[in-house]
């Protein structure tokens, strides 16, 4: 199978999505209504992939990253807002490439193509999860690190998923032996092992996802005040979690009423 990835598509857009069914890389106009200093309570994190991120738009030192943790946290937003802003003050540009899970195979030929192109790739993969007996889990490993196509310099894994180790634990049968399950565990965890990064995201409380809610509703110049929060509280125990997500979204309903 072949594939051809034109690097003219690269020019003026910094947002892309690989269609698996049509095998094209296309362009993406993405408006983000957020920015990095709108997702609160994970400044540790922030700094983390913004560095890593800076220094690879400037051809330094940088690692393939897992963002693993909490939904609703900021992972994929995050990955998304920081390469914008870099690329916004920054000449020399990340391009961002979103890979969906039904896409993967098609992964070597299109990290192949991207190698004779003079751009920084990052393959951007979110809510990622495999069977450690999957093809493509065995594909992504050897592709991430240990392939001839890890060493390729102008590409970079980003990967958000909830999982740490981005395997389902297959169901263990009494019939295995202790070295038997050893093997199995060790195979589960060798995938974000070949991470250089591990980035984690956890449970907000309930202090924190009102401040986040404080944040979005002063951003749109809209006030808070006590039956605010309490509808906010209210939305959250209906939506199961105090995310970052869900306190946008409840602000988003807040003010389109």
């Amino acid at each position: 199978m072949d594939f051809l990835v034109k690097k003219e598509i690269f020019k003026s857009e910094d947002f892309f999505v690989f269609m698996p069914n049509s095998q094209r890389i296309l362009s993406v106009n993405v408006e983000l209504n957020i920015s990095p200093n709108d997702i609160l309570n994970v400044d540790e994190q922030k700094n983390i992939i913004y560095k890593n991120t800076l220094s690879y738009a400037n051809k330094g030192c940088a690692n393939n990253i897992l963002l693993w943790g909490a939904r609703g946290m900021g992972k994929s937003s995050l990955v998304k807002c920081i390469v914008k802003h870099i690329n916004e003050i920054n000449k020399k540009k990340v391009k961002l490439i979103e890979f969906l899970n039904n896409g993967l195979d098609c992964l070597p030929d299109i990290v192949f193509d991207l190698s004779k192109i003079n751009n920084n790739f990052i393959i951007f993969i979110d809510d990622i999860t495999f069977s450690s007996t999957d093809k493509d889990f065995k594909l992504f490993k050897t592709l991430v690190d240990g392939s001839i196509l890890s060493n390729i310099k102008n590409v970079k894994y980003y990967v958000t998923s909830n999982l740490r180790h981005l395997s389902l634990k297959e169901r263990e049968s009494f019939k295995e032996d202790d070295l038997t399950k050893k093997e199995a565990n060790t195979n589960i965890i060798s995938l974000s092992d070949r991470f250089g990064c591990w980035v984690g995201f956890y449970e907000n409380n309930k202090e924190n996802y009102l401040k986040i809610v404080n944040h979005y509703l002063k951003k749109a110049k809209n006030m808070n005040n006590d039956e605010i929060s309490i509808k906010a509280v209210e939305w959250a125990i209906g939506k199961g979690n105090f995310s970052g997500r869900t306190a946008y979204q409840f602000v988003q309903n807040i003010i389109t009423q």
